[in-house]
């Protein structure tokens, strides 16, 4: 079996955990603040605030910068965490569609909507960054509050620009499956010291603060396993760059991800477009390969989105076709390969 995702933990960082663990340093400490600074370094940012999950870490930046009712543009083709994270946070979404090489929110659609919006979420997916200068561009045109979501992408640079470093805030998720995890957790990052205070703040239901706080912490565990991650990230990122270029030996079976000029992918995921996607994953998945059919239902589609009269044609196609190939760093060669034989017996 060559599983979707394998989050690889060195054994220096196990030794770390364990000594926390015959310690008792448990809770949110000096390794959550070391964390904090070292990511926010990576990230390009002054304030690094840790949570215990990337949809929270959402919710808080939202909250922090928008005033409830304001609308929010995002593209249909993302995480049902996002459009939650929206909702929970009093916000209305306004769906703008995708683009399709980066599969990001298309700077184009985001001006048809212009000043009838707020903010817009600009979401990196699958490692590959959006079209950073032109929705700065539009975004600076239109007043609109940009809020960055680099989860699939951290380290990945675009426009001369290190993700994470873009827009008035931005968050990070570190899920089981990112490049860099923490098991659960995720960050609000920006460089406003009033927003690093909110969220701070917010996060810990201690104090007499309003709004009312939440009890929504990282603790040092599992920022010591962050801090293992960000040690081996390039070699991380190094495997996975590896594993992309043995796929693109196969030049039939669909639509590569192209990483444009300008811009570094990080290979959050490896997405193959093909026309008839469901079978191919089938196909994938009957030869122990592990797949994944994510996003297949547009945003726009879900019960809790508001109602739209329009369609969506770049993100709803993006649904129907998008397939994830494995790609993490605990591939060899000989599982790559594998991959590659089996989709060319399809």
């Amino acid at each position: 079996m060559v599983p979707l995702a394998d989050p690889q933990v060195d054994r220096e960082t196990i030794e770390h955990v364990s000594s926390l663990l015959a310690s008792g340093d448990l809770s949110t400490g000096e390794a959550v603040e070391e964390f904090e600074q070292t990511f926010g370094a990576f990230s390009d940012r002054k304030y690094a605030t840790a949570v215990c999950s990337g949809s929270v870490a959402l919710e808080m930046a939202l909250e922090a910068v928008f005033d409830s009712g304001s609308r929010i543009a995002l593209s249909p083709y993302n995480c049902g965490a996002t459009l939650y994270s929206v909702l929970r946070a009093g916000l209305q979404p306004a769906f703008v569609d995708a683009e399709p090489d980066s599969c990001g929110i298309d700077p184009e659609s985001l001006s048809t909507v212009g000043t009838s919006v707020d903010g817009v979420l600009v979401a990196h997916l699958f490692g590959e960054p959006s079209r950073v200068d032109d929705l700065l561009t539009v975004s600076d045109a239109n007043d609109i509050t940009v809020v960055e979501d680099f989860a699939q992408a951290p380290g990945a640079e675009a426009d001369g620009r290190v993700t994470g470093s873009i827009g008035t805030v931005s968050v990070c998720s570190f899920g089981a499956t990112k490049n860099i995890t923490t098991a659960e957790g995720g960050v609000v990052l920006s460089d406003d010291p009033a927003i690093e205070e909110r969220v701070s703040r917010s996060r810990s239901n201690t104090d007499d603060v309003s709004p009312p706080p939440r009890s929504v912490r990282m603790n040092d565990i599992e920022a010591t396993i962050g801090l293992g991650q960000l040690e081996n990230y390039d070699e991380t990122v190094g495997r996975k760059r590896h594993i992309a270029e043995i796929y693109r030996q196969v030049s039939d079976i669909g639509r590569h991800p192209a990483t444009r000029q300008g811009a570094t992918n990080v290979y959050h995921a490896y997405p193959i477009r093909h026309a008839d996607a469901d079978r191919l994953a089938d196909h994938l998945e009957a030869h122990d390969i592990g797949t994944s059919r994510l996003y297949s239902k547009p945003l726009h589609e879900y019960d809790e989105a508001p109602s739209v009269d329009r369609s969506f044609p770049v993100a709803e196609a993006l649904s129907a076709e998008i397939v994830l190939l494995p790609i993490h760093a605990g591939m060899s060669e000989a599982d790559a390969k594998e991959v590659v034989a089996t989709l060319e017996s399809f």
